[in-house]
């Protein structure tokens, strides 16, 4: 919409952002109540929220095990970098160990054939006649033949001593080897016999308390045995004596020697005691008899007045029947006359109502709800 800005006052402002501000609430208001869901049931903002903060937890509580995996990971692996590390320096510095015995100690011409292979030979030995003044004494001269070794006898000796302080030196170092190693095994074998040892007084001490254990839980045993024992002799003790005085109590009670008076009750004298009766005299006797056949008579008349009754009940059982039965025909009579008018009146309300059917068709109906009725509603929430 287009206004124009210059004639417009502070009023009109003000009424064009209440109407917007309406205009908005008014649309707000729409998707709330056109929102069927929300309407019907609600948004429970509460229980949206606790489960957003849970599963935010949740997921804060899976990145913190990620993280305390990947840094225990980055530890561990740390640790077995640094113990490659360690093992590479010793393996190195046992390599620059060897390198270094074999530069200072196996020199190739520290050998003892290097004389015969060293390749300035020629230029370190001597001429032939040494020991002859005249050096310049020719072929002819026969002096100087080739060949020939005037300081052998020298060179032999000079090679036996060296040879004698090579091996000396090689018997020291295996000497001092040899004592080293022994010693490294006499301080191994103590510390294994001092380790034996103590295992042994450990075992030793674990097996004495064993022993005073199971000495205590014998005599403990032992005492609890005697105990009962003693415990169980008491009450065979008792137990016979009270056996005794029971059967002494029971052949001088009233109910083996069947004392007759001792079955007449102190409060009632027509009253028997019933764990104390020992049978009727033959008074008692004969009189029970009379009243029980009398109580036969009785019952022998009971029940015979008992059968005539439920003759008579069964004939009056047999005439209800007989009326039910004419009762039950009467009403089915009644019933399938009811039944047939009810049809008739069914088929005359159903004649006139396709009567008042095709009369509201043809005559009633004829002007139809269109889908723009309809329509016109819920256009707006007020």
């Amino acid at each position: 919409m287009a206004t124009n800005l210059g004639i417009l006052t502070q009023a009109d402002l003000n009424e064009a952002m209440k109407l917007e501000k309406r205009k908005q609430y008014e649309d707000q208001r729409k998707k709330r109540i056109f929102n069927a869901k929300q309407r019907l049931y609600g948004i429970d903002l509460d229980a949206l929220e606790r489960q957003i903060a849970e599963k935010t937890k949740q997921r804060h509580f899976e990145a913190e095990c990620v993280r305390r995996y990947e840094q225990q990971t980055q530890m561990m692996q740390d640790a077995v970098k640094a113990k490659e590390l360690e093992l590479e320096k010793r393996k190195h510095i046992m390599e620059s160990d060897l390198n270094y015995y074999r530069c200072r100690y196996q020199r190739k011409e520290q050998r003892r054939e290097f004389d015969l292979n060293d390749p300035n030979w020629n230029k370190k030995s001597q001429p032939i006649r040494i020991a002859d003044d005249d050096i310049n004494l020719g072929i002819s001269s026969a002096q100087i033949f080739l060949g020939e070794d005037l300081g052998f006898k020298e060179r032999k000796q000079r090679q036996r001593a060296q040879q004698r302080a090579w091996l000396d030196q090689q018997v020291m170092e295996r000497k001092h080897a040899e004592e080293s190693r022994v010693k490294a095994d006499r301080i191994l074998q103590e510390s294994l016999h001092s380790r034996d040892k103590r295992l042994e007084d450990m075992a030793n001490s674990e097996r004495r308390v064993r022993h005073e254990i199971v000495d205590s839980i014998r005599r403990f045993n032992g005492e609890m045995a005697k105990r009962k024992t003693e415990e169980r002799a008491r009450k065979k003790k008792e137990t016979t004596e009270d056996d005794m005085a029971e059967i002494y109590n029971m052949l001088t009670s009233d109910m083996l020697t069947e004392n007759p008076d001792v079955a007449q009750s102190k409060t009632n004298p027509n009253k028997k005691i019933a764990f104390m009766f020992r049978g009727m005299t033959p008074e008692e006797l004969a009189q029970f008899r009379k009243q029980q056949h009398q109580q036969m008579l009785e019952g022998k008349r009971r029940r015979t007045e008992e059968q005539l009754m439920d003759k008579q009940w069964e004939q009056y059982a047999l005439n209800i029947d007989r009326e039910l039965m004419l009762k039950h025909l009467e009403m089915e009579r009644k019933k399938q006359a009811e039944l047939q008018q009810l049809i008739e009146f069914n088929g005359k309300l159903a004649k006139e109502q396709k009567t008042q059917r095709e009369y509201n068709n043809k005559i009633m109906n004829i002007n139809r709800v269109s889908k723009e009725f309809y329509e016109q509603f819920n256009k707006t929430t007020r």
